[in-house]
């Protein structure tokens, strides 16, 4: 893995969770830290986090998160009904990517959801030139407050359509994970969401284990 990646991963903001998902919308499911745990956290308690999310993924510039603040500070109660859209988009999109990783068909009300949330960010999308091509971008002059959810809704279209549903999976760590991820590795069997966290801690539990059993064994004196 390059340093760049390292990086990457790491995100805008180190006191936020580190992007293993590979995918946007994985990566804002996974805002909810250890939800297999006993104390599973929480990394978004208001409409304030989610901009500051949305600046840790580069979905939003500095100016941009400046504009949302300030509007959504001044604008208290619409910023608190887009802070509830995004929890239950977040809720949606851990359903849908549990049933996939099981191999089941996600819940209509789910799907219906997320689409909803699609086409509003769609209304505000326009196609500009990039890098040789076009891209989506989105008007925001219009003091929208939802911004950060239109990239997320898209990356999630975007995946459910058009991606490798096999490759999506959830973290087991040691029993306590459950961080969701695209396996973007060549042969498809990548396991952990990241090796040098849950893969590592896993391995040094079944080495601990395999030296107790080994010491416990050699204690034993033949009667």
């Amino acid at each position: 893995m390059g340093s760049n990646k390292q990086n990457r991963r790491r995100g805008a903001d180190p006191s936020l969770p580190r992007l293993l998902g590979e995918r946007l919308c994985l990566d804002f499911v996974n805002t909810v830290e250890g939800p297999r745990s006993p104390h599973p956290e929480d990394f978004l308690h208001g409409y304030s986090d989610l901009v500051r999310w949305a600046r840790h993924v580069s979905v939003a510039s500095d100016a941009e998160v400046e504009r949302l603040l300030r509007d959504g500070e001044r604008r208290s109660t619409e910023a608190a009904a887009v802070f509830a859209r995004a929890v239950a988009l977040r809720e949606a999109l851990k359903r849908i990517f549990h049933a996939i990783a099981r191999g089941t068909v996600a819940p209509e009300s789910d799907r219906r959801l997320v689409q909803e949330e699609y086409l509003a960010g769609l209304q505000r999308a326009r196609l500009e030139p990039a890098d040789g091509g076009y891209r989506w971008a989105w008007d925001i002059d219009d003091g929208a407050l939802d911004l950060p959810l239109w990239p997320i809704a898209r990356s999630a279209v975007d995946l459910l359509t058009i991606g490798e549903l096999t490759r999506l999976k959830e973290c087991p760590g040691a029993g306590d994970c459950g961080w969701f991820f695209y396996d973007t590795s060549k042969n498809g069997r990548r396991r952990w969401c990241s090796m040098e966290g849950c893969g590592s801690r896993v391995k040094m539990r079944r080495h601990y284990a395999r030296r107790r059993a080994g010491t416990a064994s050699e204690t034993v004196k033949p009667v």
